[in-house]
């Protein structure tokens, strides 16, 4: 896994395929963006109708379920054009940037990197799960490294709420004993650290680091392999510094590890189609996320790996 400088972005503009889809993406938004506003229009004109005419036919309520059908239908409709130009630009643009560094990018349908083992200590239960943009590879020992996006989604009730919505990074570690513990780094919950994310895990005191113990809760079923870990203060600094973009927590076993960071940012995406901008101002865009995100993955597979 190389480091992307400002040569490599040179680089990528030059690749033919990359070059042919930032020439034409401009006309291509140009046409979408003329269907959204035709459809949006439409649709909305469509939805007051069918509003209208069912209330005054005395079905208030069938009224309101087709006004909210309608609009659901109108804004899918005006905005899938749009997200056809952005993807048709942005997976040239990460494939690209992925087979520069020596990696793979996959847009979906893929299985997520060491999620499996992670999920029901970090997030427990769930009612939806979404895994985009994966960008991995493996080192010459054989032991895979990758990032990708995840929405993990909570049902309770009627309600649904988000539970993780940002960046996983994910390693496998060298060959360590599979007699190993499990830790987990989970942001601190004040009064309601008492819960304890497993039944067979015990909490663990971090001595000497205020901050460190103000900002997480860390839990293990091997306590000392755990304050093993947390001993250097590079990979405590480096969580902290994650925990300033949002919640981070981190899975840890003897033969992978995975930190998911919260993020109210949408990574690796060329921009909102609906604003004007620069072909190549789009490219940068995602360059630079795809640069500081593997930046993130080289270190955290340095401190973890």
């Amino acid at each position: 896994m190389i480091e992307l400088g400002a040569g490599h972005f040179t680089e990528l503009c030059a690749d033919q395929t990359v070059r042919e889809r930032l020439g034409a993406v401009e006309t291509e938004r140009g046409a979408a963006v003329r269907k959204f506003w035709i459809r949006g229009i439409l649709g909305l004109v469509l939805a007051v109708a069918a509003l209208l005419t069912l209330i005054e036919a005395g079905w208030e309520v069938v009224a309101i379920i087709a006004f909210v059908l309608f609009l659901i239908g109108t804004i899918f409709a005006a905005g899938k054009p749009l997200m056809d130009v952005s993807e048709g630009l942005k997976h040239p643009v990460l494939e690209e940037l992925a087979r520069r560094c020596g990696m793979e990018y996959l847009p979906s349908d893929f299985d997520p990197p060491v999620y499996g083992r992670a999920q029901g200590i970090l997030f427990g239960h769930l009612s939806s799960q979404t895994f985009t943009d994966l960008i991995h590879g493996a080192d010459e020992e054989g032991r895979g490294y990758a990032v990708y996006e995840a929405c993990l989604q909570r049902r309770s009730g009627k309600n649904t709420h988000t539970v993780f919505s940002g960046q996983i990074y994910a390693v496998h570690r060298r060959a360590r004993s599979a007699a190993g513990g499990i830790t987990a780094i989970v942001p601190d919950r004040k009064i309601f650290n008492f819960f304890k994310p497993a039944s067979d895990v015990a909490r663990v005191k971090i001595e000497g680091d205020d901050e460190f113990e103000r900002r997480f809760e860390v839990y293990s079923t091997a306590p000392m392999e755990a304050k093993q870990l947390l001993f250097s203060s590079e990979l405590r600094r480096h969580l902290l510094e994650l925990r300033k973009t949002g919640a981070v927590s981190v899975f840890v076993s003897p033969e992978e590890a995975m930190v998911g960071v919260n993020s109210s940012k949408n990574r690796f995406e060329p921009g909102g189609m609906l604003r004007n901008r620069a072909p190549e101002e789009r490219a940068r865009l995602m360059f630079d996320d795809v640069a500081a995100s593997l930046g993130t993955l080289r270190a955290l597979r340095a401190e973890l790996g």
